[in-house]
């Protein structure tokens, strides 16, 4: 009953999502928000322990406060313009605090305080829908309304965000907590670019969730929640495990891997627009960043921590479902492939 109960709720949230995608009303666009966020909660309820009843309470307070913030700037918009569509300009203030919201939801710094916290309080599979599916709704609000929005405030929160998301990982040691700050960098990127490019924007969006999915379902098969039990995996199979580590490099941005597609389509398309000093800082973070997903890869693939027997025996008697990860695996360093295309996309 409880899975059937569970399905129940991660169905709504893929209908939210897909409610603020397909709508043009705001309306409907807050109730899709809105859907999402009362359907997550009872979803990470499933567990009952502590941490996850803090961390869902700090979820829902956030995402409740960024709605309501949200739904009464589109009002006061409304009452200026008199219109309900997403795509009518919106005024000065307006502008000002649907900004902020859809920030503070995509957990953008300086709005990001809280997404460590709740990512490391709650399971790798709860933490994969909210790092992942979550962020979809809001980056596509973001992306349509863009040319209505503050611009100012979007550049300095998403570069500060950047800088933030690679410092921040710099001293972690949950996988979790590393690969929330992660989000915090990789949203940044996707969000300074939908400035200059939204369809760019939405192919970066793309490649990070395939690789996040990729980590997180490993991560999850193999219950790796701090580096130090990361090489758990290079017992079990040392094939997915080398796949692994190479996935966690493509994340950072290492060439010639997936991710590294997402690093030189942003610095084109800046380039492009004759953004030349603010690429310092972003470069500068993209190898603070690489520093930490080094250390995952070198400790799942290229060291051994001392183990009990104990241990061994629990780890190989658990082989099970580990080839399954191969395929989002691969999906996730093969991307080198369609660079050209993607390129040349930019460029045109």
């Amino acid at each position: 009953m409880n899975r059937i109960i569970t399905s129940f709720f991660i169905l709504n949230i893929f209908i939210g999502t897909t409610l603020v995608i397909l709508s043009n009303h705001w309306f409907l666009i807050w109730i899709g928000l809105e859907t999402n966020t009362m359907s997550i909660i009872p979803v990470i309820l499933s567990i009952q322990n502590r941490r996850n009843v803090e961390a869902s309470i700090k979820y829902f307070i956030i995402q409740a406060i960024a709605a309501t913030i949200l739904l009464n700037a589109t009002l006061i918009n409304i009452w200026n313009n008199g219109s309900w569509l997403i795509n009518t300009p919106l005024n000065a203030f307006s502008s000002n605090i649907i900004t902020i919201s859809l920030l503070l939801k995509l957990s953008i710094s300086p709005f990001h305080f809280w997404y460590p916290e709740v990512i490391n309080g709650i399971t790798l599979t709860n933490g994969l829908i909210i790092t992942t599916w979550q962020k979809i709704a809001p980056t596509i609000i973001l992306i349509s309304i863009v040319n209505n929005l503050n611009i100012n405030i979007i550049i300095t929160c998403t570069i500060s965000s950047i800088i933030v998301g690679a410092w921040g990982g710099l001293n972690q040691t949950q996988t979790r907590k590393i690969l929330s700050f992660s989000s915090i960098n990789h949203m940044g990127w996707i969000i300074l670019i939908s400035i200059y490019n939204p369809n760019i924007s939405l192919i970066m969006l793309s490649i990070y969730i395939i690789i996040n999915i990729a980590i997180f379902n490993s991560l999850i098969t193999n219950n790796t929640i701090n580096i130090a039990n990361a090489n758990k995996n290079n017992i079990i199979n040392p094939w997915n495990a080398s796949l692994f580590s190479i996935t966690i490099l493509s994340l950072g941005g290492l060439p010639p891997l997936t991710g590294f597609l997402n690093k030189i389509i942003a610095f084109n398309i800046l380039i492009s627009n004759n953004i030349i000093l603010s690429n310092i800082p972003l470069i500068i973070s993209s190898l603070i960043s690489l520093f930490f997903y080094l250390r995952i890869a070198f400790n799942t693939n290229m060291s051994n921590f001392p183990q009990n027997s104990i241990f061994l025996i629990n780890t190989r008697n658990n082989n099970k479902n580990n080839n399954i990860n191969t395929i989002p695996l691969l999906l996730s360093i093969t991307g080198i492939i369609i660079a050209p295309l993607l390129i040349n996309t930019t460029i045109n």
